[in-house]
């Protein structure tokens, strides 16, 4: 019974993790509205398994990893910036697919791999994950009851299902928001516009953060 108890407080601190809105919110909003909800869900998916590395850091308690993290958070801080950048400007200038009608069916698979690996860099080049999950187990009080492997590998499982679960909420429904801005109507590069913004507004806000680590 307490392993299923700290698997569900597991599914909490996923959707605690997931859910505040974020770089990888917008991602997964843009790339689903532009490209369609596989390229949104393969970046929720990305963010989900680096919630969960966080996760599995946290719950097993692998002090070696947790200090280089410590340890190295305005670098990790500076990378996720530049990444940012660079997604802000793709997002502007690459290849869109709004250009055309939506064509049921059919999946640009091209990128898929890469949606999934630059939404994982961003969430694990985010050290606030750790911290905040470490307060999540001192907050519901369950420091001290992963004691063995099996509750460690529950509240892990948790934490990956409850945050792919909310990417998965926010594909679909923004994938029900596309008509609106597909078909040639212009709100398409108004919503590259504004995602780019937004990225680039993170950017900035990491690496001012990275500057007062200082």
């Amino acid at each position: 019974m307490l392993t299923a108890s700290i698997f569900l407080n597991g599914l909490v601190f996923g959707l605690i993790l997931a859910a505040p809105a974020g770089p990888v919110g917008i991602l997964c909003i843009q790339r689903t509205l532009s490209e369609g909800r596989l390229h949104g869900l393969l970046s929720g998916l990305g963010a989900a398994v680096g919630d969960a590395i966080y996760g599995i850091v946290a719950a097993f308690g692998i002090s070696a990893v947790a200090i280089w993290v410590d340890e190295h958070k305005i670098g990790l801080r500076a990378f996720g910036s530049i990444v940012l950048l660079a997604l802000a400007a793709r997002t502007v200038f690459g290849r869109q697919h709004t250009t055309a009608p939506i064509v049921r069916g059919r999946v640009h698979t091209g990128s898929l791999a890469r949606d999934f690996a630059s939404a994982f860099a961003l969430t694990i080049t985010n050290p606030v994950t750790l911290i905040t999950f470490a307060s999540l187990l001192a907050t519901f009080g369950l420091t001290n009851l992963i004691e063995t492997k099996a509750r460690a590998v529950a509240l892990v499982g948790g934490v990956f299902i409850g945050s792919l679960v909310w990417w998965l909420a926010i594909a679909l429904g923004a994938n029900l928001l596309r008509p609106m801005v597909d078909g040639g109507s212009g709100n398409g590069s108004w919503m590259r516009y504004i995602s780019a913004a937004i990225l680039t507004a993170f950017a900035a806000w990491a690496l001012i953060t990275a500057q007062l680590m200082l």
